[in-house]
Formats: C-alpha cells, sequence, structure tokens
C-alpha cells in the first residue's frame, strides 16, 4: 500500500488552484444572533469523530458552523457540485488542511491522487491525520452536493478510520450515503437537525431587534408559528416587515402570498427536488396531517408510505408527528406556500382533493377533518349528513367550533328549515351558554317537528328539552320519573351519558343527593370511556355542587378544581359551567378560612356569569364574596353584602341544604356586629324556608349566648340532638363549639375539652376549620392551649390553630384602630397607664378608654389575657 502511495503521489505543485473563498470560513453578519444552546451542542464536536448538521435549505447550519469555529483553528470546504470530482475535492480538502497543520505534517506535501478512491493515497491522509498533535477541526460544509460514489468513498474512509487527528463536521440539506450507523451505536456522532436548529420565540425576537423590528408577543408567536422558526423564513419576512403599513394584516397572509418567500422556496427547495416528489407533496399540502394511507389515496402513488418516510429522513421538508411514523406534516411555510400555489393555479382540482379527503376522513370517523373537508369542497349535502350523525358525539368531545363552523357553512336558512339541524344548533347554543339562542333554536324545531321522526331524532329533542329546562331551573319530571322516550335503553354511550348527567343535575333540585351521586359517577365512567371531554367537564361540575350540598368538601374541591384543569387544558375558559366550579371553590375557601381565596374564586365566577340565567347563582356569588370580604376584616360592607344578597334573591326557592349553609355563614356574622335585628331577620327567614331543624336551634342558641339570655345550653341540646339530622355539617361542628364556650363560662373545663375534641373529630374528615375562627376567643385559647393532647387529631388541631390565628391576626388589625393597636403594643410591659400615656402624649383617661376598647374587640377582661390573647392573634 506504501509503495501504491509512491507511485501514484504528485508533488504539492500539481494541485488544482484553490479559491481563497472555497476554504475560508464564512463571515458572520453583525445581525447574527448567537444562540447557546446550539453553541453547546456544536462543542461536543470536540469529543467525536464526526458531527452532522442536517436540515433543509435556509435553517442557518452555514452561520451557526461558521460562528462556532470564528475563535479557533479549524479548516472550512465549501462544496459545490465540481466538488464530485475527487481530484478537485481532493485539493480543496488538503488546501484548507494545509492551514491548520504544523509546517512539517505529511498533509502538506500530498497531491492530489492519480485514481479518486486510491487507497494508498487514502492510506497518507489517514496516517497524517493519525500523527498531529492532536485533533483538528475540518468542515465540509453542503455535503448533499457530492453524490459521486468515489469521492464518497474518500470521505468514508476518513469516517471509517477515525484518524485521533481529525474531527470531521458534515453540513448537509439531506442524510449523506454514508456509514453512520455504526458511529451512532457507538456513541462517537453527534447529530444536530432540523429540530436543534429552529428559531425559539426568543431566538426570533432578537433577530428582528437586530434589524429594527419590534412585533407584540402574539405577533411574534404567529410568525413563528407560521414559520416553524426557520431562519430563512424569519429572515424574509423581516425584510418585508420592514415596508408593512400593518403588521398583523401583512403576517396574516405572509406565509401564502410572500413574494420573497415563494422565490426562495421555488429557487432553494422546489426546483431540486424531483418532479413526482414535488407534485406529491403539492397534492398532499391541502391536509394539515397525511397518514400514509391518505397520502396514498389523495396521490394515486402505491409507495406514499415509503416516499414520506424517505422525505422525513433525508430532507426534513416532511416531520413525522408521531411516534410509530403514522402521521406526517409538511413544513408549516413550505405547506402554506404549496396550498396557496395550487389555489390559484388548479381550483378545480383543490376542490376535488378536498373532496377525497372529506370521503376518507369520514370512513375513518375523524369527523372534525371530515366536515372541515367536506366544506372546503362545497359538498354541503356531506357537511349536513354529517352534523345529523355525529354533531352530538362532537359536541360532547368538545367539539364545539367545527359544529358551528359547519352549521355556519350549510347556512342560516337550510339549519331554521330542518328541525334536526335546528334541534343542533340549539345544542350547540347551549353548550357555548347562549340560552336565549338555544331557546329560539329549540322553538324553531318544535314549529317544523315532521309527524314521524327516527328514534335518535326523538332522544335528542327530548334531552334538549331536558336541558333547558335543567338551566331555566325548572327540570322536567320525566327524568325524575324514567318517562323517557322509547329506545332511551338502547341508546349509544354519547345519549346515555348525557342522560345520566341530566337525572344527576336534576335529582340535586328534589335534594335526592344519593342519586344524584351515583347517576354524575356512571356519566362520568361513560364520558371518560368515550372520550367526552365536554361532558366529562359538565360531570364534574355537576358533582362537585352534589358534594357540596351532601357536605363532602374534600370530594366538593377535588371535583370543581378537575373541571376548571380540564377547561383550561382543552381552551374552555368561557364556559359558563365554570361559573358553578368557581363558586364551589370560592366556598371550600371560605371553609379553610382563607378570604383572599375565597375572594379571587368569587371575582373569577362572578366574571364567568355574564348571561347571569340562573338567580341562585347570582345570589351565591353576591354572598360569597360579602362573607369574603367579612372575614378579610372589612366586617360592615362583607355584612351588608350578605344581607342585600338575601333580600334581592326574594321568593326564589333554595334547597334546604343551601338555605342551612347560608344561615350558618351570616347569622354569627351579624352577632359579632351586635346586629341583633339583622340576626332575628336571618333566624326568621331561615324557620320560613326549613322548618325547625337543628340549625335553627343553633340560631337560637347563638343568639341567648351573645346576648347573655338564659337557655343556651338546654336549646342547644335541639342541635346536638343525635336523632334529629342537620343539613349541613356545619351544624353540629358550630354546636360543639358553642357547648365548649357555654362549659368553659361555666367552669367545667374538662368537658369543655371534650366538648372541643369532638368538633374536631367531626370537623377532620371534612377539613372544615371556618367554624373554629367564629368560635369565641375563649374556645380558641383553650384550642391554644391543648394543642398536642388531641392524639390523632394533633395535626388536624395545628392547622385549625394556623388558620385561625392568621385570620383572627389580620380582623384584629382591621377592627383595631392605630390608637389601640398602640395601646396594645405597650401592655407586654410594666409600665403603667400613666407611663403608657406619656409615652404616647396622650391622657390618660384617654388610655383607659382605648385600653377598655381592645379588651372589649379581643374578648377578655385583664390586661394579662389581653397580652395573651393579642399573641395568639399575632397582634404583637
Amino acid at each position: 500500500m506504501r509503495q501504491t502511495a509512491r507511485v501514484g503521489e504528485l508533488s504539492r505543485r500539481t494541485r488544482w488552484c484553490v479559491p481563497r473563498t472555497k476554504i475560508a470560513v464564512p463571515r458572520v453578519p453583525a445581525s447574527f444572533i448567537r444562540r447557546e444552546p446550539l453553541r453547546h451542542l456544536l462543542d461536543q464536536a470536540g469529543a467525536v469523530p464526526v458531527t452532522v448538521v442536517c436540515a433543509p435549505a435556509g435553517y442557518g447550519k452555514t452561520l451557526a458552523l461558521a460562528d462556532w469555529v470564528a475563535d479557533t483553528t479549524a479548516a472550512w470546504v465549501s462544496l459545490d457540485r465540481y466538488d464530485n470530482d475527487a481530484g478537485r475535492f481532493w485539493s480543496a480538502v488538503l488546501s484548507a488542511m494545509a492551514e491548520c497543520v504544523p509546517d512539517d505534517s505529511p498533509l502538506r506535501d500530498l497531491g492530489r491522487p492519480a485514481v479518486a478512491d486510491e487507497p494508498g493515497f487514502l492510506a497518507e491522509i489517514v496516517d497524517a491525520l493519525d500523527a498531529l498533535d492532536g485533533p483538528r477541526l475540518l468542515v465540509l460544509d453542503d455535503v448533499h452536493e457530492i453524490v459521486e460514489p468515489r469521492t464518497l468513498r474518500g470521505v468514508e474512509a476518513l469516517i471509517r478510520y477515525a484518524p485521533k487527528g481529525l474531527r470531521l463536521v458534515l453540513s448537509t440539506r439531506l442524510d449523506p450515503p454514508l456509514p453512520l450507523a455504526r458511529l451512532r451505536a457507538q456513541g462517537n456522532l453527534v447529530e444536530i437537525r432540523a429540530n436543534r436548529l429552529r428559531f425559539g420565540l426568543d431566538d426570533a425576537a432578537a433577530m428582528l431587534r437586530a434589524v429594527g423590528i419590534e412585533l407584540e408577543d402574539e405577533q411574534l408567536r404567529l410568525l413563528v408559528g407560521q414559520t416553524e422558526g426557520w431562519a430563512a423564513g424569519l429572515r424574509l419576512a423581516a425584510l418585508s416587515l420592514r415596508d408593512a403599513a400593518d403588521c398583523d394584516e401583512f403576517l396574516a397572509d405572509f406565509a401564502a402570498d410572500d413574494r420573497s418567500v415563494a422565490d426562495y422556496l421555488v429557487g432553494e427547495v422546489l426546483t431540486r427536488l424531483p418532479g413526482r416528489t414535488g407534485e406529491f407533496l403539492r397534492v398532499i399540502s391541502i391536509c394539515d396531517e397525511v397518514s400514509p394511507s391518505l397520502a396514498a389515496t389523495l396521490s394515486g402513488l402505491d409507495d406514499a408510505g415509503v416516499l414520506l418516510d424517505v422525505l422525513e429522513r433525508e430532507s426534513s421538508l416532511v416531520t413525522s408527528v408521531d411516534v410509530r411514523g403514522q402521521r406526517y406534516r409538511i413544513h408549516a411555510l413550505l405547506r402554506s406556500y404549496l396550498r396557496a400555489d395550487l389555489n390559484r393555479h388548479q381550483p378545480e382540482r383543490t376542490v376535488e382533493l378536498h373532496g377525497i379527503a372529506a370521503k376518507w376522513f369520514a370512513a375513518e370517523q375523524r369527523v372534525p377533518e371530515a366536515l372541515d373537508h367536506a366544506g372546503q369542497a362545497r359538498d354541503l349535502a356531506m357537511v349536513a349528513v354529517l352534523l345529523r350523525r355525529y354533531a352530538v358525539t362532537l359536541l360532547l368531545m368538545g367539539e364545539h367550533h367545527a359544529v358551528t363552523r359547519a352549521l355556519a357553512l350549510v347556512g342560516h336558512d337550510t339549519v331554521t328549515e330542518d328541525p334536526s339541524l335546528a334541534l343542533i344548533s340549539a345544542f350547540t347554543h347551549l353548550a357555548g351558554g347562549d340560552l336565549a339562542a338555544a331557546e329560539t333554536d329549540f322553538a324553531g324545531s318544535q314549529a317544523i317537528w315532521p309527524a314521524t321522526c327516527s328514534t335518535d331524532m326523538a332522544l335528542l329533542r327530548w334531552l334538549v328539552g331536558a336541558h333547558l329546562a335543567l338551566i331555566r331551573g325548572k327540570p322536567s319530571a320525566a327524568l325524575l320519573m324514567g318517562e323517557y322516550p322509547d329506545g332511551l335503553r338502547s341508546m349509544g354511550a354519547a345519549l346515555e351519558a348525557w342522560t345520566r348527567m341530566a337525572v344527576g343535575w336534576t335529582s340535586l333540585y328534589v335534594a335526592d343527593l344519593a342519586t344524584a351521586r351515583r347517576e354524575l359517577r356512571e356519566a362520568l365512567r361513560l364520558a371518560r370511556g368515550k372520550g367526552f371531554d365536554h361532558l366529562v367537564m359538565q360531570c364534574h361540575t355537576v358533582l362537585g355542587a352534589a358534594c357540596a350540598l351532601g357536605g363532602d368538601y374534600p370530594a366538593m374541591a377535588e371535583a370543581s378544581a378537575a373541571a376548571i384543569d380540564l377547561a383550561s387544558e382543552r381552551g374552555w375558559c368561557r364556559a359558563p359551567w365554570l361559573v358553578t366550579d368557581y363558586l364551589v371553590l370560592a366556598f371550600a375557601r371560605l371553609l379553610n378560612l382563607d378570604p383572599a381565596g375565597a375572594m379571587r374564586y368569587a371575582t373569577q365566577a362572578e366574571r364567568a356569569n355574564h348571561l347571569a340565567p340562573d338567580p341562585r347563582l347570582r345570589f351565591l356569588i353576591s354572598f360569597v364574596e360579602g362573607a369574603a370580604r367579612f372575614d378579610a376584616g372589612d366586617r360592615s360592607t362583607g355584612s351588608h353584602r350578605m344581607r342585600q344578597a338575601r333580600q334581592q334573591l326574594g321568593d326564589v326557592v333554595l334547597l334546604p341544604e343551601l338555605v342551612a349553609t347560608v344561615a350558618l355563614l351570616e347569622h354569627p356574622c351579624a352577632l359579632a356586629l351586635g346586629h341583633y335585628a339583622h340576626a332575628r331577620e336571618i333566624f326568621d327567614w331561615t324557620r320560613a324556608r326549613i322548618g325547625d331543624t337543628a340549625e335553627v336551634s343553633l340560631l337560637r342558641a347563638w343568639s341567648l349566648a351573645e346576648t347573655g339570655r338564659a337557655g343556651a345550653s338546654r336549646v342547644l341540646t335541639g342541635a346536638l340532638d343525635s336523632a334529629r339530622a342537620g343539613l349541613s355539617p356545619i351544624t353540629r361542628v358550630a354546636a360543639l363549639l358553642l357547648e365548649t364556650a357555654i362549659e368553659l363560662r361555666a367552669g367545667r373545663r374538662t368537658k369543655a375539652r371534650c366538648a372541643l375534641q369532638s368538633a374536631l373529630a367531626l370537623a377532620e374528615p371534612v377539613r372544615l376549620i371556618r367554624p373554629f375562627g367564629e368560635a369565641g376567643p375563649v374556645v380558641r385559647r383553650l384550642l391554644a392551649d391543648q394543642q398536642g393532647g388531641f392524639g390523632p387529631l394533633d395535626d388536624f388541631a395545628s392547622r385549625v390553630c394556623e388558620a385561625v390565628t392568621g385570620l383572627h391576626g389580620v380582623c384584629g388589625r382591621g377592627v383595631l384602630t392605630r390608637r389601640e393597636r398602640a395601646v396594645l403594643t405597650r401592655l407586654p410591659s410594666l409600665w403603667s397607664l400613666d407611663e403608657i400615656a406619656s409615652d404616647l402624649a396622650l391622657s390618660v383617661n384617654t388610655v383607659k378608654t382605648h385600653v377598655r376598647s381592645v379588651y372589649a374587640k379581643l374578648g377578655v377582661r385583664s390586661r394579662r389575657a389581653a397580652v395573651v390573647a393579642a399573641r395568639e392573634l399575632g397582634l404583637i
């Protein structure tokens, strides 16, 4: 081999002359944006034999590499089609390497080979590289230009023998036909592809700023989405944006109509593709995504799947969007151009292709896509057929926009003249929360209802009517009595799940909570199994309300939070159902003594309740907001808001559980402010609505205890009677806490402690904290004193103490005046009242007045007790 090398060896002067620009590192423009994560990836090239940077034209491969090697000693060769001649190729490589090797390196004396892939010549190069004192970087740019097998065999030899003095970087638009698999398996190959070269939002913003263009966040997201981070697309957009009068208008049409983009795509991408491949891309561009089967149907090519795979692997013009390679999409900017070009030059064929796609998607039961393509094919008959068959399923899945667009396509006149389409339109408006439009469409369908109709159509009519009645607050008795139209028992999963949800919802109106929860959980199971996400959200919402009425507060909060999370994930943030969820979570925060959280959710409920169809919801939102204000320290405003909301409710009927809960929240607030007439009003309102229940006994006992009248203990027995079930879990907990206070005042501390422990035991499973915050100071002090003595309840007792201390610390700071707080902070000292008065520059009588006020507000009778209470509340 050595002898062959010598025979074929030519002197250095026989090399072809290589232009300096061919082996010079390209100049990086001043506007270049350096991206550190990409540089970090390239830095790994210093540790492995071969690096491949592969992406279509315009992804910034050359500039990224040029910037990376700018401060190093690297050999660079910009390849072109003439380098398929092995002599030209090796002349360029050796000339470039001569710039970065020692003067005595044999590489400086090697000439081009007499035979392109002569083993001896290749051995000389490998030996010379292997003898270098350290690795040298060789960047071969535009490797896709090299297709001649003999030249490729030379590069293959460098890869196979991997001389220790060489780090080879290959920049290419297509995967080179070189043996890289073994290096990949050994971990000796770094691959940087289009996904790593794409510009993110921050990088794109920096690129645009460098040329003097500032876009708003939404405009920037639109541009990056259109270009998919393609550097050339961003640069071309920047050039056009400089002269654009309206950025929004420009961005709306940029992908399909910008001339500079079209010229680039045609000149650099499409003309370099085989004619068959270009036409294939053009045909499948009518779809956002294609499978091999759909691509074959559209193009008529049996090997469409193979072509998609090759395009993804070799060019990155097509990207697989799932791990199994069953769905592909063309680069967004290229797809937009191809689609627009097809529309301009072959509009009839575009319509035909959309029709083919619509039938394919319909056969695959991918209805939203089928509706979209049928609309673009102007096949309104097919749109109507798909709506009648699949609209209910789509709406329960949450595909409201697809149904709305399809209804708009068939036209208002067609919808109003077709009873089934009018019914579907009514259901669509219901799902979107537009009650008035839903009622109009439902009435229209009733007016033209045929004498005979299909079972499915009758079921849909019945369910939409029942749904409307529920929203109006007048549920259909048929839902509870099982008076369903024929065929309900054999209905499909969509109608069965929807019906069970409606039955569960209706059961709430008659306080049949067991039936409500059973039906809602079954509806939830069915909806989840079929992917009916919108119905899942509705089930969670109604289940949260059912759990709230049943006193299962942890499950209540969990269900409503799940509904909000699903709505947020699917972009249904304006769904009318969320009013109830925000309201439930506001109530949950009230029960946990978190007034700020309660206020935040109540505000969100108010914003979501823009249509306000149900006076109960309006009442509850205002009432919960008032309670939150009271807890936050704005007691007068909060109490007034609760009272006003209740008075505005008028004769509207509330469920007994709601009446009881409202009374248990508002009554203690009125007593705390000394508004006894207000408290009496609540008592009368409650008894008139729910009769002589345990809650009414508790309200009477509270009033007697607060006003110091006899009989509180006797009346309280009625609230604690185990044979007399309360309507709310709050009732018995609050009654036990009142018993604790009564026993403490009577000096029976042991009995008081037992009552307090019983209250904790009842409150802990449902995480009920609020009644402890409303208990008097003596109960709160006992709770603080006994911490660590409640056994298994200690953790819950600690959480209660922390929440109560936080709440009353805030309330105390809100109720005490500035002077009272100043006096309070000096009470722990040994100063006399005269000394405190002197320190504050007040008269001693004024100080005495402030002290008496502080005692009254803290519920104590001595200086020492005031100090203890203030410390418990975090006031000092």
